[in-house]
């Protein structure tokens, strides 16, 4: 919860939190000129070495490369590849949390493969084992080795079922054909979306993301509510909302979801959006 700044709800009642922890700069996604947001973004980021966190105290920075609770944001490369040139400049680790947007959901194993980073540690949950409760932690052997034997683990670590469920899950990833069909539907998916988009202008704001993590930003938290509640009763569709002010839908459909499913999911979104218009 430390880290945790999509919403409030997830700190409130909960101080005081561990120290040490100090929040910089996201792009906007909904900025108009990327560039000058990154820049500006990065800018902060140097801000909080210079005022806060001395480089030499800066253990690690923690960022999602595809923002989960904050609105199915992905991250700008170009900011991405920013904050790694820091992070190797001052020696800080760079830690990417794929738990939402690792496994294939945005069409790559993950997601910082969009972006050619090759992070120092990487997080990993939730789809790694296909629900199963199981996480695991990646880092590059140098690092690993720097850990005195004996001194990271816990009751349930390296639990038989759920190592068993995660390469039962990891061989069906690698099967020829399964990121294709997973890239296909986002294509299909975000497609729809934006030829949505073009007919409620005042509706959809913007429509983001990658593989099949995807996010459509309204415009109001009362639409997203509306909408969510239609695709629900009426479509059979199951949408959840994501971002600060709540005004994100972000679709998560399962990676084998195929291109008819795509279709009713859209005509269900459709209908959403002309009834609560």
């Amino acid at each position: 919860m430390a880290m945790t700044t999509s919403k409030s709800v997830y700190r409130a009642g909960h101080a005081p939190l561990p120290s040490g922890v100090f929040v910089a700069p996201f792009p906007d996604p909904l900025a108009d000129d990327e560039d000058a947001e990154v820049a500006a973004a990065l800018a902060g980021f140097d801000h909080v070495l210079a005022t806060v966190s001395a480089p030499s105290e800066t253990a690690a920075v923690i960022i999602e490369p595809v923002l989960g609770e904050g609105g199915y944001v992905p991250a700008p490369p170009a900011f991405l590849h920013g904050l790694v040139e820091r992070c190797r400049a001052h020696g800080i680790l760079f830690v990417a949390d794929e738990v939402q947007s690792g496994f294939c959901r945005t069409g790559r194993f993950f997601a910082v493969e969009h972006s050619d980073i090759e992070p120092d540690v990487i997080c990993m949950a939730k789809g790694i084992a296909s629900g199963f409760p199981f996480a695991a932690l990646g880092t590059r052997r140098e690092l690993d080795d720097r850990w005195p034997k004996g001194s990271h683990g816990g009751t349930y670590g390296g639990n038989a079922i759920g190592c068993a469920a995660a390469l039962a899950t990891i061989g069906v990833m690698q099967a020829p054909g399964f990121l294709d069909n997973v890239n296909a539907r986002g294509e299909q998916l975000q497609a729809g979306l934006l030829e949505l988009q073009h007919e409620h202008p005042d509706a959809i704001r913007q429509v983001r993301g990658l593989g099949l993590m995807v996010g459509t930003e309204l415009d109001s938290a009362a639409r997203v509510a509306a909408v969510q509640r239609h695709c629900l009763h009426e479509g059979r569709l199951i949408l959840m909302h994501a971002g600060t002010a709540g005004t994100t839908l972000r679709w998560m459909p399962p990676l084998v979801v195929d291109e008819a499913e795509i279709d009713l999911a859209l005509a269900a979104f459709a209908a959403a959006l002309k009834t609560t218009a």
